[in-house]
């Protein structure tokens, strides 16, 4: 099914090269771009620009510099921990208006592995650098397929991606359990450097620089941070009681505010509510809402077709927003996790294209009606059954009415299905024949132009095995940098989902865990709301 997907969206997973691009600017997305031909393009007449500092960082030793090694690792191991490539470059005028690509000739490597090449502030030293001070990701600007058969790997860096002076990257991997390793510039022979091409495509926007080390993280348009990722909760879930005041309350336990409060509303209900608006424009913690529904009393065929009482529905719904909510920003799904509702009989009116019809019918009804403010998400189920069905890839609404493309998972304490750590629980893998290459995978090749959100996590508490959640916890903060495309995590409490745990505070040792990964400065992203 991935291998069907990737081919259909013009994408050979096999292809050694670069074969995707996105970008975060003021807008976001670069724009179209096809890497492989700007890959192949003419020398624009500029000499290799060499890189100026390079070194790696390891989270099995936070607080170690590796500036002045002769090979820098990307990947993940027992070992190691996570480790992350960092390059940076001193670029002119000139340098700066063409395209550009980065080549970083490898060592060692794996076969057909992803690697991404991010950018991230170039306030960083090359003989201080470690995982403990790394700067917060930034923009994905391209992703390619390592091969045992290549010397290289090449990213494609779009005219106007880059501004003179100092730019610095950052090369990592979704492989927890492999590294590649690059040669640095002090190994004696060649390192990463930059060459100048003829490109065939401009970026729509200029990326803005950075910001300097220590400070947050600003969000642009359709509510992206230019660095790090959005931290949010759907707090007392599955349970009776005010879920502002467990919203409140977690945010007491954790130690810090949210930047994003997931909501879910059903039928014919206004929302936001009152308390939900309350929240929403706190003046000291503001908060960004995103909105959960789900219609009832129509089928996705029916609504997408234009059902009368869905429509007037959604001219309500666009009415109350725009009078109460004005025009803050906020984020907004339809029936999120469609996977267990697709029916195979054409005529049930819950088809996979049904789904993705109904969806575009919603969000171009609510954009019609004045609702300017909405960025809408795309939420998959990411259930391993429902990635290898032949529908799966029919979901999808199109580019023109998803902003960003989210999905939910959860990890068990247990062994068995869904144990395992954090990466794991982000890209869960195939397994006994599957081919599935995890969501995170998945998503970054066949959505490169969209920033990516975990729109529900969380790790079910066992007595049976009383530590995992807090093992868990521990880990996810370093492992956030194997996904850098993943620009907001949402965790899912609920003290009984179906019988299922998942609060932080089950335990002091999960509790304390988790404030410490909420105190990642990957997290420190700045809503500009206040």
């Amino acid at each position: 099914m991935w291998k069907k997907l990737c081919t259909k969206k013009g994408i050979a997973w096999t292809t050694v090269g670069a074969v995707a691009v996105a970008g975060f600017g003021a807008g976001y997305v670069f724009g179209a771009f096809d890497g492989l031909a700007a890959a192949e393009g003419e020398p624009n007449g500029g000499n290799d620009i060499a890189v100026s500092a390079d070194a790696y960082t390891s989270s099995a030793k936070p607080d170690h510099n590796a500036g002045s090694v002769t090979r820098l690792l990307t990947g993940g191991g027992d070992a190691t921990g996570v480790t992350v490539t960092y390059l940076r470059f001193a670029l002119t005028e000139a340098q700066a208006a063409g395209g550009l690509v980065l080549r970083l000739p490898v060592a060692e490597t794996v076969d057909n592995e992803l690697v991404e090449v991010a950018h991230v502030s170039p306030v960083w030293s090359e003989s201080d650098i470690t995982a403990a001070e790394s700067p917060p990701m930034g923009s994905v600007l391209d992703t390619t397929r390592a091969s045992t058969q290549a010397s290289q790997l090449e990213f494609n860096l779009p005219a106007g991606s880059l501004r003179a002076g100092d730019v610095a990257f950052a090369v990592t991997t979704p492989a927890a359990k492999a590294t590649l390793s690059f040669h640095s510039r002090e190994s004696g022979v060649d390192a990463a450097r930059l060459s100048p091409v003829r490109a065939e495509s401009v970026a729509d926007e200029p990326l803005p620089r950075q910001p300097e080390k220590g400070g947050s993280c600003p969000v642009g348009a359709k509510l992206v941070p230019y660095c790090g990722a959005l931290l949010g909760v759907a707090p007392g879930a599955h349970t009776d009681g005010s879920k502002t005041a467990a919203l409140r309350n977690f945010e007491d336990n954790t130690g810090r505010g949210q930047h994003i409060y997931h909501s879910y509303h059903r039928g014919d209900v206004m929302f936001p509510t009152r308390e939900e608006i309350a929240v929403a424009t706190e003046a000291d913690n503001p908060r960004v809402l995103f909105l959960n529904w789900k219609p009832r009393g129509a089928s996705w065929a029916e609504i997408a077709a234009g059902d009368p009482a869905t429509d007037a529905y959604l001219e309500r719904l666009a009415a109350h927003i725009t009078t109460y909510y004005g025009d803050k920003p906020f984020f907004f799904t339809v029936h999120h996790e469609p996977e267990d509702d697709v029916r195979a009989d054409p005529e049930s009116g819950y088809t996979a294209p049904d789904y993705a019809a109904m969806f575009g019918h919603v969000v171009n009804k609510l954009r019609a009606e004045g609702v300017s403010n909405m960025v809408s998400v795309m939420v998959y189920m990411a259930y391993l059954k429902w990635t290898q069905q032949d529908w799966h890839d029919e979901l999808y609404p199109g580019d023109s009415v998803v902003d960003w493309v989210a999905w939910d998972t959860y990890g068990y304490s247990d062994p068995g299905y869904g144990h395992g750590d954090f990466a794991d629980i982000v890209n869960r893998e195939g397994t006994q024949g599957q081919n599935w290459p995890g969501f995170y995978r998945w998503a970054a090749e066949t959505f490169p132009g969209k920033p990516l959100m975990v729109a529900e996590w969380g790790v079910w508490y066992s007595s049976r095995n009383p530590d995992h959640q807090a093992e868990v916890f521990a880990g996810a903060a370093d492992q956030l940098a194997h996904f850098p495309r993943l620009k907001a995590v949402v965790y899912f409490e609920s003290a009984s989902a179906e019988g299922r745990d998942s609060r932080v505070d089950v335990s002091p040792k999960a509790l304390d865990a988790y404030r410490r990964f909420t105190d990642s400065r990957a997290f420190s992203v700045d809503l500009g709301l206040g």
